[in-house]
């Protein structure tokens, strides 16, 4: 299997993979409270601790495979028109999903510290969360500004990655609680597959 092939897969599965256990936490785990509710969600995170401290990072992890295929996207579009746009925006990926490595970790702390710091923790998630998304979603807006810059895959799939990562900055910034943040995050995943089977067409 070469390099494109196993890129591709990594745009594909980890991020459905993720999004899938995403929704599965919140859903069917949580029962359907999120983070709009707090004294609740932090309730049902307590509640479900152990869940928590391995699906969570596990989540996370799944993502993290994904941006790693991104990378390969941005190192592919070297010397051309959009991989200056595309290279700042993959920092600026880099940099939120590091960030969000420290909400994971709040979160985790919330569900697993005392009782008595758990609101001060989920205070700091969710603070962490709004930034590092907004970081991270700016960075994936300008990979799909330099997508349609390069014309190197389908303009719809550049277009809605610029789209998607505008509409999950502003969402970040205004109201990161809200469940309309799913929204953003499901036409991100979209995004990201439909480069992963660009990638394995063109391998074909």
């Amino acid at each position: 299997m070469d390099t494109r092939k196993v890129m591709g897969l990594a745009l594909i599965v980890p991020p459905v993979i993720a999004i899938v256990g995403w929704f599965f936490m919140g859903f069917v785990v949580f029962g359907g409270v999120g983070p709009d509710k707090p004294g609740e969600y932090i309730a049902e995170l307590r509640a479900n601790s152990e869940v928590v401290k391995y699906v969570m990072p596990l989540i996370t992890i799944l993502f993290l495979m994904a941006i790693w295929g991104i990378n390969y996207i941005k190192n592919s579009m070297e010397g051309g028109p959009g991989h200056l746009l595309a290279g700042f925006g993959f920092f600026l990926v880099v940099l939120g999903s590091a960030a969000q490595l420290g909400e994971v970790a709040f979160t985790i702390a919330t569900a697993e510290g005392p009782g008595s710091m758990a609101g001060a923790m989920h205070t700091s998630s969710q603070a962490m969360g709004t930034v590092a998304t907004a970081i991270t979603m700016v960075g994936a807006a300008l990979i799909g500004i330099g997508i349609l810059q390069q014309k190197n895959f389908n303009p719809l799939i550049g277009g809605l990655l610029t789209v998607a990562g505008i509409y999950c900055t502003v969402m970040a910034l205004t109201a990161y609680d809200s469940p309309l943040m799913g929204i953003g995050f499901i036409a991100i995943v979209v995004s990201f597959v439909c480069l992963g089977v660009s990638l394995l067409r063109n391998e074909e």
